[in-house]
């Protein structure tokens, strides 16, 4: 996974406690019909977004939230699309915030792809792993400080077709 982040290419710790970014004051985002055709990069960042802010996680880092337009090169970040919501003083993101973000993406219909793939991989550290239609997804939960939620989902196609051994699944 930290190969996968690293690949990814975005900075910044996060927003400081006087950011409210919290995305939970918008109305919330109903899920989107199941089984609607191939997932494009669109819909995955709006079943990303959308969960997030439901679960009122505050908004997504500036630098994660890049389209495949602006990664021009072939690595990871040209096949995925990511989100980090980063806890503040007035909205903290703990692991209960983090089970209901889970919880909405699953809404959307993104299932584990074998059993459920949940466990600590560290200290304070939770991830999910989910699938959907040729796409591969790490959730994770870091509670360190405020908290931080990290959503990461790549293109299985690809990540095959530039020639990455391992997607976010390792």
């Amino acid at each position: 996974m930290a190969i996968a982040v690293i690949a990814l290419g975005v900075t910044g710790c996060g927003t400081s406690d006087a950011d409210t970014g919290a995305a939970a004051s918008s109305a919330p985002a109903p899920p989107r019909p199941k089984g609607t055709g191939p997932l494009t990069e669109k819909v995955v960042r709006a079943d990303l977004d959308s969960s997030a802010a439901n679960a009122g996680v505050p908004d997504n880092a500036p630098d994660y939230a890049r389209s495949a337009e602006e990664r021009t090169d072939d690595s990871l970040a040209s096949c995925g699309v990511a989100f980090k919501g980063f806890g503040t003083k007035t909205t903290p993101v703990d692991l209960t915030r983090f089970e209901k973000v889970v919880s909405e993406l699953r809404e959307r219909d993104w299932r584990p792809p074998r059993k459920d793939l949940k466990g600590a991989d560290a200290v304070g550290e939770t991830r999910v792993v989910l699938k959907q239609r040729g796409w591969s997804m790490v959730a994770s939960h870091m509670d360190i400080q405020k908290g931080v939620v990290t959503l990461l989902a790549t293109e299985d196609a690809c990540v095959k077709r530039i020639g990455i051994d391992a997607g976010v699944l390792g």
